[in-house]
């Protein structure tokens, strides 16, 4: 009963759970009984967020467990009407009482939350790291005259990049995570703040396909205009993502169920967003091999072993860079439960949040 209680007291769950009694109030319980001259039980929201609706008097109702961190959506929790029409009462408390001792162990969700807290500060963390040295080299960047050109003005956008998806993630994750109350409200500007961090991740992203992009162009074509080649990165980098999101948030606006918790929940609508990103993460993998093959052509003069450095550092430097190391963690693990899911959560919060440090300091 103490690990009940101790839910019930949680900050996070006490938001979902006042979420879905409005919902139950508006689409259930605010509706008239059956006028079939049948004897129904009424309509009920409990502890666990279970909307029960007008059930018929000597039968038991089902529903799906709620879908929150530490139940099993795809099991069931049931609750008896009484043939006098009234709700089963628990004979030890002596209050109405709905099972969902099929869904999981209640303690458990206390632990999955925690974890999840864990992550996040993980990830607020890097982010704040790589805010400070991407900042610090942005600085170096404007201060010698020396290293104006196109190279690096491609890098000086990227940077750019990862300084606003940094700082959005930042504000984002603090919000959603440790807001009291925002995540229930939902208010409209948490969803725009949640548009814009989507916005500067994949505009992070088409800076990462531009930097691919720039250096294969002027390795197989040396002489190209590099004015050309910064307005075609221009427009990739900061107009496309602009588009896509547009896209996306006038699509998922109008979907409620899509809607809520400031939008933290995932979206397939957000494949219209990140479809492209991986294609340009597959042509940036076209673009390593082949700069790739040009450096190792241009290498052999020179010994073996020097050769062998030279291109195995060249690959360290081009893989972050270019971000190609996101595409181990496209897959994610289905069990919640397993040690490669928490292994795989810290991971992206770690590459993801400290990839602009990696990058500001090669």
């Amino acid at each position: 009963m103490m690990g009940n209680f101790s839910l019930f007291e949680n900050r996070i769950y006490r938001q979902y759970h006042a979420w879905s009694k409005m919902l139950c109030m508006k689409n259930v319980m605010s509706k008239p009984a059956p006028n079939d001259g049948k004897l129904y039980c009424s309509p009920r929201h409990d502890h666990f967020m279970g909307c029960w609706n007008y059930t018929e008097a000597g039968t038991r109702a089902f529903l799906p467990c709620p879908d929150i961190p530490g139940f099993a959506p795809d099991h069931s929790a049931y609750f008896d009407c009484l043939r006098n029409g009234s709700w089963y009462v628990h004979p030890t408390t002596g209050k109405e009482y709905s099972n969902y001792l099929g869904c999981r162990n209640f303690q458990n969700v206390l632990t999955d939350i925690e974890k999840n807290f864990a992550h996040v500060y993980v990830s607020v963390v890097g982010f704040c790291v790589s805010l400070i040295l991407l900042i610090c080299s942005l600085v170096i960047f404007f201060k010698f005259r020396q290293l104006r050109c196109d190279r690096i003005t491609v890098h000086k956008n990227l940077f750019v990049s990862y300084i606003i998806t940094a700082f959005c993630f930042v504000i984002y994750l603090s919000v959603v995570s440790f807001g009291d109350g925002v995540l229930m409200e939902n208010p409209v500007w948490c969803q725009v703040l949640h548009v814009i961090t989507q916005y500067a991740v994949v505009s992070n992203f088409s800076w990462m396909f531009c930097e691919g992009l720039c250096l294969h162009t002027l390795m197989m074509h040396t002489f190209i205009s590099g004015n050309s080649l910064i307005i075609v990165c221009l427009i990739i980098g900061w107009c496309v993502p602009l588009v896509l999101t547009g896209i996306y948030a006038g699509l998922r606006a109008t979907l409620t169920d899509n809607t809520k918790f400031c939008w933290l929940s995932e979206s397939s609508l957000q494949w219209i967003m990140f479809a492209p990103v991986v294609f340009s993460m597959l042509i940036n993998i076209i673009f390593v091999i082949n700069i790739m093959r040009l450096l190792v052509t241009k290498l052999k003069q020179m010994p073996e072993a020097a050769q062998t450095r030279k291109a195995v550092r060249a690959t360290g430097i081009l893989i972050p860079l270019l971000g190609l190391q996101f595409l181990v963690f496209i897959k994610r693990p289905n069990d919640k439960d397993s040690t490669l899911y928490d292994v795989y959560t810290y991971a992206v919060a770690i590459v993801v949040s400290l990839q602009g440090s990696f990058v500001s300091i090669m």
